[in-house]
Parts: structure tokens; C-alpha cells; sequence
């Protein structure tokens, strides 16, 4: 039998290190796609631009989900907001995610809620959730049956700037008529 040259064991120890390295990282991406999610449901009452399947999910920063499915609510006012929810991230939020989602965080009295944000200046939309004070954020009624997966959502904090902004510009007319009386 022939023996191999330098040249040849150079190129085959090169092609092994490749082989192996592609393995790795395909072992690595593999284990990403088995991690066990729950389905969490959120009706939003505003846009939802630029949010696509795929987008985060955090809480507090840290990726907890990713959206996989936006379509439009059967109210056809509200959007509609598929998230898979990392089950063990679920159990560190004291939630088990076998039962319906809302009747477990008011059980626990965990008021999660989610809420659509951007990432800093570039815009990227992604799901946060965190919680908010249930007084001044309470769980919208919605005009339809949102299922077990239901997880409450809440304004995006430009939307509660619109909406605010727009109140102001209500009243203002009054407030300039009672300026010019006094």
C-alpha cells in the first residue's frame, strides 16, 4: 500500500477538524430546537409593526420565548400573538404551564403581563414581559373567549404616550378658556 504524504495528511486533518467543528455546532443548534415550550396567547389593541415570527421574547432582557405565530383576533380589532414560552423559564416564574396561563397567575398573584417594545434605536420589536401593578394595568375584557393559553397584555409604552398626548390636546381648549376667565 501507497503511503500517504505530508500534504495529504494535511489536507485530511484539515477536513477532519472541519467535519467535526460543523458537527458541533450542528449538535449545538440542535439541542436549542429541542428546548420544551407552552404556547402563551396575547390580544393587543394597537399595531404591532415590525414584530414578526421569530421575534424575542424577554423578560427583563433575558430571552424567555419567541413569537411564532401574528394574525388577526376573531373580534378583527385586536391582534392576535402567538409566543412559545421556555417551560423552565415558566417554572422559575412560579408558573407550572399545564393549566390555562391567566387562571395560574391569578392564583399565584403573578401579574404578568406582555407588552410589545422596541430595542433601542433601531426599532427592532420584540415581547416583554415583566410585571406591571394589575390596578393600573387590569386584564382587558375582550369580546371574545381568548382560550387557556391567554396571557394578558398591555399597552406599549408609546401607545400610552399617544394616548396621553391625545388627552391633553382634549383638553387643552378648556384649560385655555378657563386660563383666559381667570
Amino acid at each position: 500500500a501507497r503511503a500517504l504524504t505530508i500534504e495529504q495528511r494535511l489536507r485530511l486533518f484539515v477536513l477532519a477538524g472541519v467535519l467535526t467543528m460543523i458537527g458541533v455546532l450542528f449538535w449545538l443548534g440542535a439541542r436549542r430546537f429541542q428546548r420544551t415550550s407552552f404556547p402563551a396567547v396575547s390580544y393587543f389593541d394597537e399595531s404591532v409593526q415590525g414584530l414578526e415570527p421569530g421575534s424575542q421574547l424577554k423578560f427583563r432582557g433575558v430571552s424567555v420565548g419567541t413569537v411564532s405565530e401574528i394574525t388577526i383576533a376573531p373580534d378583527l380589532r385586536h391582534v392576535k400573538v402567538t409566543s412559545q414560552v421556555y417551560e423552565d423559564v415558566l417554572q422559575r416564574l412560579g408558573l407550572a404551564g399545564r393549566g390555562p396561563v391567566l387562571q395560574e397567575m391569578e392564583e399565584t398573584g403573578t401579574p404578568l403581563r406582555i407588552q410589545v417594545a422596541s430595542a433601542g434605536i433601531t426599532g427592532v420589536k420584540f415581547l416583554l414581559v415583566d410585571y406591571f401593578d394589575p390596578k393600573r394595568f387590569p386584564v382587558a375584557q375582550l369580546p371574545f373567549d381568548p382560550g387557556p393559553d391567554y396571557m394578558p397584555s398591555t399597552p406599549s409604552t408609546l401607545k400610552s404616550i399617544e394616548e396621553a398626548v391625545v388627552e391633553v390636546g382634549m383638553k387643552l381648549p378648556l384649560l385655555t378658556i378657563q386660563a383666559s376667565e381667570t
